[in-house]
């Protein structure tokens, strides 16, 4: 870090320049060491416990006095030019502005470095710019795009992670800002991290890419592209090698100790050590994916559609369509078990949209009709579990009108109010139509009110639905083209299977789930949803003929 900041007293740039350091959880002396350097510019130096390089860089923005925030890592040896060029770049217009990173020639010798300046320049900065072109080691934004972005991500920089953090801000940045390269702006990266410390990052990033997937599910496919998931060595050795148990962590550990060794040698160079220590990491990036349920990848998600969360037992209507927290509860946990892992909707918009990779074993939650108990469910049962999904409101109606007049007893909906709540928990809102009538059975007037009108009921509260779900599962030709005209990304209906790749994004099957899906019902219909319909429908046809035979039994 001293050194980088001795770089930046010598720079060439004229305008106004103040230096911010952010001290990150260092107990050996650095913030004295950085005190003592005389710059010619006003220097702030900010201790904090270490929480992350996203909340060091956000720390020094906070404290940061000018319009353009420049970036640096600790270990960037700045050209003299850097900050004129980047304030340059500034000037013609740029939001952002990233430079150039070659590794610096004073960096210790060895293959670990000359691996990274190798991967450095095969990867060169390409137009137009992709959010993994947006590094944060040398980054320069505007103070005002930086402030409206909420700044860097710290879920992405902490114990369990690491990076990831500038590909999430490029991701948002590029969204709606003006992006450049500047190659003339050059630092250089003084090199200086362990076989242990590099090893101990594969296992990290997973956890890191894990969440930018979350975040961003259109880029997935890129980013494991980009870590190497179609080429033939992956392919054909590091993902049949991942599976088996202990393997990659041995063969990590050994690349360690034979890295260490070597750096001690003349053999420091080896390509060969090199190509052996980089598959290892490979292997073990690829063995954390795995074992976080990510391989293989699933292009078959599970979709379950629920009602109410609440026991409704005693209602002549709806008790078959009421699942109590208890067991709601408990058929989280048994999917999570089994292995199930939950998808978001914007994963599975991404999946129907681009065939975004799933990981293992997929399944979105969806809860039509909208019932107010959701909101009570979402809190206490999905939050905790860190699970989101779909609820379908019926927009026209503040209760049950359509159940009611086949007996129901009245339930309550989610206000708009309680659809904004249930957002920030992580239930995202959809139309279920504005009066809950079969579509298939509407004129064109009366579609396009159902699914046009309910959508705009939900803009006019704030939200932008981009999911339907037809009342009772009835659709036609018709009506898919109605929910499709007004805009919608894709709907749901109801079918006993998985969905496939080839399906109709606006005929999307679901599994309903009853209140007498418990125990082995359960597991049976989540993991064969087909069997166990055509063992119902057979079970169903037994007793017809079983009851129509003692009828003729009675009447003879």
């Amino acid at each position: 870090m001293c050194d980088a900041v001795r770089a930046l007293r010598h720079t060439d740039y004229a305008g106004a320049v103040e230096l911010i350091v952010v001290v990150d959880g260092s107990t050996d002396g650095t913030a004295d060491a950085l005190a003592a350097i005389d710059c010619p510019f006003p220097v702030k130096i900010i201790e904090q416990g270490n929480g992350g390089a996203a909340s060091a860089r956000n720390r020094g923005a906070a404290a940061a006095a000018n319009d353009i925030l420049l970036f640096l890592d600790d270990d960037m040896i700045a050209d003299r030019s850097l900050l004129k060029e980047h304030a340059r770049s500034h000037s013609e217009g740029a939001a952002a502005v990233i430079g150039d990173t070659p590794i610096h020639s004073a960096s210790p010798d060895g293959f670990l470095p000359q691996s990274v300046a190798r991967w450095i320049a095969s990867t060169s900065v390409k137009s137009p710019l992709s959010p993994f072109d947006v590094f944060s080691g040398q980054l320069s934004v505007r103070r005002s795009v930086f402030e409206d972005l909420g700044g860097f991500d710290t879920k992405f920089t902490n114990e369990a992670r690491f990076g990831n953090e500038d590909a999430d801000l490029g991701a948002r940045l590029l969204a709606h800002h003006d992006v450049r390269h500047n190659p003339a702006a050059i630092s250089r990266q003084m090199y200086l991290v362990t076989p242990r410390q590099f090893m101990a990052r594969a296992r990290q990033a997973v956890g890191a890419d894990l969440h930018f997937v979350r975040k961003h599910p259109d880029l997935a496919r890129q980013l494991f592209e980009r870590k190497g998931y179609g080429r033939p060595r992956t392919r054909l050795i590091y993902r049949p090698l991942a599976r088996i148990p202990l393997l990659p962590e041995l063969i990590a550990a050994v690349a360690v100790g034979v890295a260490d060794v070597t750096l001690k040698t003349p053999l420091r160079s080896s390509r060969m050590v090199a190509r052996f220590f980089s598959g290892a990491r490979a292997l073990a990036y690829w063995s954390e994916l795995r074992r976080r349920a990510w391989l293989p990848f699933s292009s078959r998600p599970l979709v379950l559609c629920y009602h109410a969360i609440e026991d409704q037992s005693g209602d002549p209507v709806l008790a078959p369509y009421g699942v109590p927290p208890a067991a709601f509860s408990a058929q989280l946990d048994s999917l999570v078990t089994r292995g199930f892992t939950f998808v978001t909707p914007s994963q599975f918009a991404a999946y129907l949209q681009s065939g975004a990779p799933l990981p293992r074993r997929p399944v979105l939650l969806t809860f039509d009709d909208g019932y107010a108990d959701l909101l009570d469910a979402a809190r206490t049962i999905l939050l905790p579990r860190r699970i989101e999904g779909l609820v379908f409101a019926v927009t026209g109606s503040a209760a049950n009108d359509w159940d009611q007049s086949y007996g129901a007893r009245p339930k309550v909906l989610l206000t708009a109010e309680e659809r904004r709540e249930l957002r920030s928990l992580g239930v995202e809102t959809g139309s279920h139509s504005r009066s809950h009538r079969e579509m298939s059975l509407l004129s064109a007037a009366e579609l396009a009110d159902e699914a046009d009108g309910s959508r705009r009921d939900l803009s006019d509260h704030g939200f932008q639905p981009r999911f339907f779900a037809y009342p009772f599962g009835a659709r036609d030709e018709r009506a898919k083209a109605a929910v499709k005209k007004a805009g919608y990304a894709a709907a749901f209906a109801t079918s006993s299977r998985r969905v496939r790749p080839d399906d109709d994004p606006f005929d999307v099957p679901r599994v309903m789930i009853y209140a007498t899906d418990r125990g082995w019902r359960f597991r049976l219909k989540v993991a064969a949803p087909r069997l166990f319909a055509r063992l119902a429908w057979l079970r169903e046809g037994l007793r017809n003929r079983i009851q129509k035979l003692g009828k003729r039994r009675g009447d003879s």
